[in-house]
């Protein structure tokens, strides 16, 4: 720190500055430019009604949002500019021994989802077919084939998309006897 009261030589001018926690002081972190850090990940969670600030101005101004039921003013092309940080990205996946017959995997709500696929992988057994099905709702009575179905033979693979907008998804695997199956599922906002 400074050895003179008033130092007038720039270089040698500092300060600490420190905040207090209950009745404890606290040092307040900067990062390697000098700028405040406000958190352990340098984000700030607010939790607002209403919430009003001052106008942002595009080359000083960052604004990571993530809401629910977010509602703003109308965008204007002018003045306005939305860049997506990056897309939602989803995925589930499933392993099975799937008997003789037919076995429904991996029913998802795609709804949400602009891109959603399905990956099926044979681990052991007999070939598979496996088909991809869509509704409207979660009714076993709705769906309906969207893929053509594929054989998957022992140790191979097969994908599926969707490629309709619709609310539900899945998988519908065919086997002629016990069969281990891996089955991923991806959507993509």
């Amino acid at each position: 720190m400074n050895n003179l009261v008033f130092n007038n030589t720039a270089k040698k001018l500092s300060a600490a500055f420190y905040g207090m926690y209950e009745s404890e002081y606290k040092p307040v972190a900067v990062d390697e430019n000098g700028l405040f850090l406000f958190s352990p990940l340098s984000v700030i969670t607010i939790t607002a009604t209403d919430l009003d600030i001052r106008d942002l101005n595009y080359t000083t101004d960052s604004v990571t949002v993530t809401a629910t039921n977010l509602d703003i003013r109308d965008l204007n092309g002018s003045q306005d500019s939305v860049a997506v940080s990056r897309m939602g990205f989803v995925e589930a996946t499933v392993t099975q021994t799937v008997s003789s017959g037919i076995t429904y995997l991996l029913t998802r709500n795609i709804s949400v989802y602009s891109q959603n696929s399905f990956f099926v992988r044979n681990a052991s057994g007999g070939t598979v077919t496996i088909t991809v099905q869509i509704a409207p709702e979660d009714d076993a009575s709705l769906y309906v084939d969207h893929s053509t179905p594929q054989g998957v033979t022992s140790g191979n693979n097969a994908v599926a998309a969707v490629t309709i907008p619709i609310k539900y998804a899945r998988i519908r695997v065919q086997a002629s006897s016990n069969t281990n199956v891996i089955a991923y599922y991806n959507g993509r906002a």
